[in-house]
């Protein structure tokens, strides 16, 4: 998992009680290293499945120094979801408040971006897909629920915002799009991991490519009638 900072610096972040609760901390390198290590570990198999000692062993300290830096092992796995999920809550949100751009490219920006960190950090899209399969963990399942909800949140909001400005059309469910735009993605990533599982789709396809097709279905399917004029040609100039 890619820190978003300097291991060798304090790193200001958020670790759950036991109690579900958030209190503000700042992450040592020591923290750092934990929280990589039980990403890597939390990737590879459940909440249930994975042990502090697990952890303890791949970060290279006792279990009683992970403790020292997180509560539980709850906390700690909250802290290594809303890790993994932060970057794309924050793109998305922000997407979402900008006035300058239009809900069309915003779209287009979002797919891109999904493509991009999809396919570009494979430790952390496998720890993000894995929790949102797996249906048999419960308790990890409670956890990280608040965490991909600000996420969906962030994109049924956008799409909502373009059906509000007449960009697109109003016979979509904002929630089911954001749900199609995620799962084309999800399956695509999934299909290049497994060295082309689905016949017909190539596994090798550059990710950008493919969010482009994906961004051209969508917005053939969504799009208001006449609400761009920028639209048709946007589709036209792309082979």
């Amino acid at each position: 998992m890619t820190p978003t900072s300097s291991p060798s610096e304090p790193v200001q972040s958020a670790a759950a009680s036991e109690s579900g609760a958030t209190a503000p901390i700042v992450v040592s390198a020591g923290a750092r290293a934990i929280l990589d290590a039980a990403a890597a570990a939390f990737a590879k198999a459940s909440f249930d499945s994975v042990s502090i000692a697990d952890i303890a062993s791949q970060a290279g300290v006792c279990k009683a120094n992970i403790f020292h830096h997180f509560k539980s092992k709850e906390a700690l796995y909250l802290e290594v979801m809303r890790e993994a999920c932060k970057g794309h809550a924050e793109f998305a949100e922000a997407l979402l408040a900008d006035p300058t751009l239009s809900s069309v490219d915003k779209l287009r920006r979002l797919i891109e971006y999904d493509f991009r960190t999809l396919f570009g950090n494979e430790e952390r899209s496998h720890l993000i897909l894995r929790e949102i399969l797996d249906t048999g963990c419960r308790t990890g399942r409670t956890l990280v629920e608040p965490v991909f909800l600000r996420n969906f949140t962030a994109v049924v909001g956008l799409i909502r915002q373009g059906q509000q400005r007449a960009e697109f059309t109003t016979d979509v469910d904002p929630a089911v799009l954001a749900m199609m735009v995620g799962g084309a993605a999800m399956m695509l990533f999934q299909n290049r991991c497994s060295d082309g599982l689905l016949a017909g789709v190539d596994g090798s396809a550059d990710p950008m490519a493919c969010a482009n097709t994906v961004f051209r279905t969508v917005l053939g399917g969504i799009a208001a009638r006449g609400s761009s004029p920028a639209t048709p040609s946007r589709l036209r100039e792309i082979p």
